[in-house]
């Protein structure tokens, strides 16, 4: 069986002699192409207005013959495809992939494409060559590495870029993060109501590995917050770890004893131990949870564990961790719904943010002050 493929750069890309095109959709529904050209791409977040009696003969002809869209002619015709890329450094840890479902869900609801693009420090260019040889319409990054040179390229390929889950201000582009600070808040508000006042804070090692002379950001919400409660923090109620998250040896083995020994330091604080440890990673409070029995200690009778993520884990743990409940998906969605939105206008590259409020999941590890 023979095939005739042409190319039709106003019309289809690849054109099968059985391919239904939209000059027949036009002549079957007794309409002018440009009108069948509106119709149908008003199922994918067209603008243009059509009677619904014209719009209701189109889709009937369209149905009749057959009729698929080629994506990959629209593509050539726009110079974008409708497939928005997310660059991600660990896909597999799971608030990442919570944000990619939400995301996910997001762009299959309005008819687009999610290609997923993990990237590590040797990968990250040549990642980069790929978003732009795609013809991607967008782009979500979660990437830990500078990613200067990646917005350079996207900007000159004219390829939208929204970072997600990056706690710090970015200097360019759109930003779509957690709002932290809300979830310290109630998470302290739930302490303090309970009694407790000598409150510890268990921090992240690799924010200050990377930048000894900043604070990381939730230790420093957390230390604005007790300062804005009248609640001291002294010197050594806040320890550092390391434990590792990613990959096959996530949170065993020796990254995990950095947090057994940044819960045994705060245990055996000269000015007595705290009443409540406050985490910034479920990981890590669950980590400080065994720590805590293996001094002896009942959670939360003796002493409350809060965490800081609402990760699986979290609710089946022994007892089911008290914790801050990141927004995860709905970043996801609320990023992939800019970048659609963005199709067809020109995205506004000046730093930005928009913050999703974060809650709290009041559960058995937390408890009424034992003094």
């Amino acid at each position: 069986m023979t095939r005739v493929i042409g190319l039709a750069l106003g019309n289809e890309l690849c054109h099968h002699q059985d391919m239904i095109t939209m000059s027949e959709v036009a002549r079957r529904a007794g309409v002018a192409r440009s009108t069948v050209s509106h119709v149908l791409s008003a199922r994918h977040g067209g603008n243009v207005r059509i009677p619904e009696a014209t719009r209701q003969r189109v889709l009937q002809a369209a149905r009749e013959l057959g009729y698929r869209p080629n994506a990959l002619a629209r593509s050539v015709r726009t110079g974008k495809s409708r497939m928005i890329g997310y660059l991600v450094d660990d896909p597999r840890y799971e608030p990442y992939w919570n944000t990619i479902i939400g995301a996910l869900g997001e762009a299959e609801r309005e008819g687009f494409t999610l290609k997923l693009l993990s990237v590590t420090d040797e990968t990250l260019e040549q990642r980069i060559e790929q978003c732009i040889e795609l013809r991607l319409s967008g782009l979500i990054v979660r990437v830990s590495q500078d990613k200067r040179p990646l917005f350079e390229e996207a900007d000159r390929a004219g390829i939208p870029v929204v970072t997600v889950d990056e706690s710090d201000p970015q200097p360019f582009g759109l930003r779509v993060a957690a709002d932290d600070a809300l979830g310290i808040r109630e998470a302290l508000a739930h302490l303090a109501g309970l009694g407790h006042h000598r409150i510890a804070f268990i921090s992240s090692g690799f924010h200050r590995q990377r930048d000894p002379q900043r604070t990381p950001p939730r230790e420093a919400m957390f230390r604005a917050e007790m300062a804005a409660r009248g609640l001291d923090v002294p010197e050594g109620r806040v320890t550092y770890e390391t434990m590792l998250v990613y990959g096959r040896e996530a949170g065993i083995g020796l990254g995990a004893s950095t947090v057994l020994a940044a819960t045994d330091a705060l245990l055996e604080h000269p000015d007595g131990r705290p009443t409540a440890i406050f985490c910034w990673r479920d990981e890590t409070a669950l980590v400080a949870l065994r720590a805590c029995r293996l001094q002896g200690l009942r959670v939360p009778e003796d002493i409350s564990v809060v965490g800081f993520s609402d990760i699986i884990a979290a609710r089946l743990s022994d007892p089911p961790l008290t914790t801050c409940q990141s927004p995860w998906e709905e970043m996801g969605r609320t990023a992939m719904r800019r970048l659609i939105h963005a199709q067809g206008e020109e995205f506004n590259p000046s730093p930005r943010a928009i913050l999703i409020p974060s809650g709290l999941a009041v559960r058995q590890s937390s408890g009424p002050n034992p003094e």
